[in-house]
């Protein structure tokens, strides 16, 4: 834990000349360094599908890379941080608002709200791998997408995280023509970037 504590302390030591110049205290009392160190320690490794029970509402785009280096992980949180903001201009032409989104859980069920549309599903966690796997339906429990889902949840916040195109997909299927387009651009804009996720910071109702 140490090792890559202080590794981590010199990736922003050494990144500049203005970071030179402060001190550890500085560093350790930095609210982005901060959130990159519980970004990376919280696995969330014993949330079960049970703790997600209710129904949490939209509250800010969420956006992380995957990564197992931590340094690597420790700039992505950086340059995640950048893309949720624009994300959030995307988000809100999309009709990603927390009017008009939200998801309720009850057991293995899932309901998402999309403005007046819905899709149900449900959802597993995959013990061996310790990730989540969502499958949205059709008509019942007929499958029509089904993808791994990063969950982690700090008290009532929650953060869902999907494979960008499979999310992109989803949402269009029961968008708008002008919300379509614009989720797309949003695939287009996070195209160039390898290994992100995307999706949404949730607050429970």
């Amino acid at each position: 834990m140490k090792r890559w504590v202080l590794a981590l302390c010199s990736l922003f030591l050494f990144g500049s000349a203005a970071q030179a110049q402060l001190s550890l205290g500085d560093l350790f009392n930095s609210s982005t360094v901060n959130k990159v160190v519980n970004a990376i320690t919280n696995n969330d490794a014993n949330l079960t599908v049970a703790d997600l029970a209710g129904t949490w509402r939209y509250s800010a785009p969420a956006c992380k890379f995957e990564s197992d280096d931590l340094l690597k992980a420790a700039g992505g949180e950086m340059v995640a941080s950048t893309l949720k903001d624009k994300l959030d201009t995307y988000y809100q032409k999309a009709g990603i608002t927390s009017s008009r989104v939200s998801f309720t859980f009850a057991d293995t069920t899932m309901v998402m709200n999309y403005g007046s549309a819905k899709l149900e599903g449900y959802l597993v966690k995959d013990e061996p791998s310790g990730k989540f796997v969502v499958t949205f339906t059709l008509v019942g429990r007929i499958p029509v997408m089904v993808m791994d889902a990063t969950i982690t949840k700090n008290g009532n916040t929650m953060e869902m995280l999907f494979d960008v195109e499979k999310l992109v997909n989803v949402l269009t299927t029961i968008a708008s023509k002008t919300q379509s387009s614009t989720l797309q651009s949003i695939s287009s804009l996070l195209d160039g970037y390898d290994g992100v996720l995307m999706g949404f910071e949730l607050t429970k109702q």
